[in-house]
């Protein structure tokens, strides 16, 4: 599945929930890679140009990779936002910041919610690996 210096993303389907295993040959990799999987979630046609300034802060980096779904999921609830691409992303030790750009629109389908089921990252041979599950 993975090639070295290539971000990738898989899902694994549960009953009412999605499982995302990310791999990305960095830290911050990881997080711009589960944008990415978000976006063929609510993923619609069209929509006006919009841009979003993030800060988000959790205990530690896995659960500040749930900080940042959770994000994206009230964005999309909310504002119907569909993210398309990270602008900047700076990790500090507790916090992530970043910059994304998107679109109105009516997201497809929505997340109902991130949950700690499984929550992983680590860093293994060289690569980041996560996994979190989202309720459907």
């Amino acid at each position: 599945m993975s090639i070295v210096g290539v971000a990738a993303h898989r899902f694994v389907e549960h009953t009412g929930e999605l499982e995302l295993c990310v791999e990305a040959p960095t830290e911050a990799g990881v997080f711009e890679e589960v944008l990415a999987a978000f976006r063929t979630l609510v993923d619609s046609e069209g929509g006006v140009p919009t841009r979003h300034d993030l800060d988000v802060a959790a205990l530690d980096r896995a659960l500040l990779l749930v900080a940042w779904l959770d994000e994206l999921v009230f964005l999309a609830e909310v504002e119907d936002f569909v993210p398309d691409r990270v602008v900047s992303l700076a990790l500090e030790d507790d916090r992530l910041r970043a910059t994304v750009e998107g679109r109105r629109g009516r997201p497809v389908q929505l997340v109902k919610a991130v949950t700690l089921n499984s929550l992983e990252l680590r860093e293994e041979g060289g690569r980041w690996h996560a996994r979190v599950v989202l309720d459907v």
